[in-house]
């Protein structure tokens, strides 16, 4: 056992000297985007969320490999939804599954429970993000090959990978394409695999997580959520009142999920007319309904808010909307 812990030892340190060569032969890593914005450094934000959800990314491109490219572009996009901090995020990818539970659950079939699998309760999404693969190119230079040195073995190869998607917000109630983004990603790395075979034992001692592409596609979803989220800082924020309870409060359906604060103050209209085109039958927009009344946010929950009439309309009734000044 000790002679083998020796040999072991003797070993990781071979492997390592001979990584550090293998790095000067083959270069340093190095990635890029074409947009520079990866880390999307958008700030901090404190205003209005909207509900969004993403559906899975096509793919154009006709790539194979190791992995889903579609699926794990749409995980991808919704993680990077998430970090920006502006959306509230709905599920679409399962929502056939969401469904056939709570079928299962209302059909009797399973057993009772008060707060699992309710019907009608299902939140939409004011948008969707989507998109499409276009493009997707790999390449391998320095060979697969390597040096073995008493039971040491070390490979090395330059990698490289470029992507170009296609992404795109689409409103749900419209079907109209409200933002559309082509990113494309280039990556390159320098692959340094490490392994110990003692006495038949191999170990991975070193290895990358991601591949070159990996790294690419998620300097595209990046750029892509920096873009959605400032193009969704243009839109108007809307709620609906829900109630007016025996204490006076109004509670309307917008929460800390939605970004709203206690102290904020928010207007009541009636709804504006939906505008069309005569000729296309395009949506226009929304005509800017009447204000009835100003109230102000006095606590909030994770899904609704209760407020207080500061002046107007101080039973509105239920559907009433509500929105931020302008």
């Amino acid at each position: 056992m000790r002679g083998m812990n020796r040999l072991g030892m003797a070993a990781a340190v071979a492997a390592a000297m001979l990584a550090a060569e293998a790095r000067a032969q083959f270069g340093a890593p190095r990635t890029k985007t074409t947009s520079g914005n990866a880390e999307m450094n958008l700030g901090e934000y404190k205003g209005l969320k909207h509900a969004i959800g993403c559906k899975g990314f096509t793919n154009e491109a006709g790539w194979r490999g190791n992995w889903e490219i579609g699926e794990n572009l749409t995980i991808m996009l919704e993680s990077a939804l998430a970090d920006t901090g502006r959306f509230v995020l709905v599920e679409r990818q399962m929502l056939k599954d969401i469904i056939a539970e709570q079928d299962l659950a209302a059909g009797g079939r399973a057993a009772r429970a008060g707060n699992v699998a309710k019907t009608g309760m299902i939140r939409p999404a004011r948008y969707i993000a989507t998109g499409a693969v276009t493009e997707v190119s790999e390449s391998q230079s320095g060979g697969a090959g390597g040096v073995s040195i008493g039971g040491v073995r070390v490979g090395g190869g330059r990698a490289t990978a470029q992507i170009a998607l296609i992404v795109k917000l689409v409103d749900t109630t419209t079907g109209e394409i409200v933002a559309k983004e082509r990113v494309v990603g280039k990556a390159g790395r320098t692959n340094v695999n490490l392994g110990v075979s003692v006495r038949g034992v191999s170990t991975d001692l070193g290895g990358f997580t991601k591949t070159p592409l990996g790294q690419a596609a998620q300097d595209c979803i990046n750029q892509a959520a920096a873009v959605i989220a400032k193009k969704m800082e243009e839109f108007p924020f809307e709620g609906s009142v829900v109630k007016v309870n025996d204490d006076g409060k109004i509670i309307i359906n917008r929460g800390e999920q939605f970004g709203v604060q206690t102290g904020q103050e928010l207007l009541l209209v009636t709804p504006g007319e939906v505008l069309m085109d005569p000729d296309t039958g395009e949506v226009l927009e929304r005509e800017q309904g009447k204000t009835i009344g100003r109230i102000r946010v006095a606590r909030v929950s994770e899904k609704v808010s209760y407020c207080d009439a500061v002046d107007g309309e101080k039973k509105p009734a239920p559907g009433t909307a509500v929105q931020v000044p302008r």
